[in-house]
């Protein structure tokens, strides 16, 4: 029980540590502030390219997955 419990704690103060140095990474970042409005708009259309790209991964992933031709 007591090992179990450790386990636990340990997966939980690894999961608060990462959340806390990707904080401080964010903060201290100076990633996308260099931009100008140019840049800037072609990062969010990357981006929305990219999650795109993700959705329709995924849709051809779960087509597959329930025995679909694609």
């Amino acid at each position: 029980m007591l090992k179990k419990f450790a386990q636990w704690l340990m997966e939980h103060a690894k999961a608060a540590s990462d959340v806390a140095v990707l904080f401080i990474l964010r903060g201290t970042s100076e990633f996308g502030r260099e931009l100008n409005d140019e840049g800037k708009a072609e990062q969010v259309m990357w981006r929305e390219q990219r999650l795109r790209n993700l959705r329709g991964l995924a849709v051809k992933s779960l087509r597959r997955g329930k025995g679909g031709s694609n």
